[in-house]
């Protein structure tokens, strides 16, 4: 795969704007080439400026909402209504606002009992939707938390190491509350043909510095282990973010 490439924009205003139009335009051609697009969405403080915008004039105008299908890059072992789920987050921001179809949504089956169960039937369900897109997720949006981890993949945890023929784990100890999470896997954000890191502010700038310029130890620097082999990766930063690069 090609080396990432970095975008700085000088505020994360711009920063966000520039996402939203990156993620419309993977989305056209993706339909364009293959009439449909799988797209990866992320919780966190900024992605809800990039679905904000994508929901208003012009780029709601821009996008193939009826052809698109939305999962998540990770998830919160919560029910889908509570204030922490990054489903409510999206669905408040997003998906409430445009003409998506309700069954192209696929969020991370939180109702099961176990952590577990719910990332065991969330791989089965991205493994369909994988066989029915080519086997790849055309968009993945993901940012970077202040320790460098990426969706629920923290530094040094054993999800990092899940099995190839897994797409999505359950992590039961995280560093940050709630402690009990839903991500997909290195296996299955591998099999994108876009990701974006969307990374913003000056506490992320030592790692975003890390997981670009470092040697490559993805169990220190989780975003290392972004490698997909028929993708591109890019790097969407604001000057804060980019300030130790």
């Amino acid at each position: 795969m090609p080396e990432p490439e970095v975008f700085i924009f000088p505020t994360a205003e711009m920063l966000a704007v520039a996402t939203a139009q990156r993620i419309a335009d993977v989305a056209n051609a993706a339909i364009s080439a293959h009439g449909t697009c799988l797209l990866a969405l992320c919780g966190g403080s900024l992605p809800p400026h990039v679905y904000r915008l994508l929901a208003t004039p012009p780029l709601r105008n821009q996008m193939p909402w009826g052809s698109l299908s939305i999962i998540w890059a990770d998830e919160r072992y919560l029910p889908l209504d509570h204030p922490d789920s990054n489903y409510l987050l999206a669905r408040q921001t997003l998906l409430d606002h445009v003409p998506i179809p309700s069954g192209r949504i696929f969020p991370v089956p939180t109702n099961y009992p176990a952590a577990a169960q719910a990332a065991e039937v969330y791989s089965h369900q991205l493994r369909a939707l994988l066989d029915r897109h080519a086997g790849r997720i055309d968009s993945v949006l993901l940012g970077m938390g202040p320790d460098g981890h990426i969706a629920s993949l923290f530094p040094g945890y054993p999800a990092l190491d899940a099995p190839q023929d897994q797409l999505a784990i359950a992590v039961t100890d995280a560093p940050k509350p709630p402690p009990t999470r839903i991500s997909l896997t290195p296996a299955a954000l591998n099999c994108a043909a876009d990701v974006i890191f969307l990374v913003a502010g000056a506490d992320k700038a030592t790692k975003v510095r890390a997981a670009l310029r470092d040697p490559y130890n993805p169990q220190v620097n989780p975003a290392q282990i972004v490698r997909p082999p028929t993708g591109h990766v890019i790097w969407m930063l604001d000057a804060a973010a980019a300030s130790s690069l």
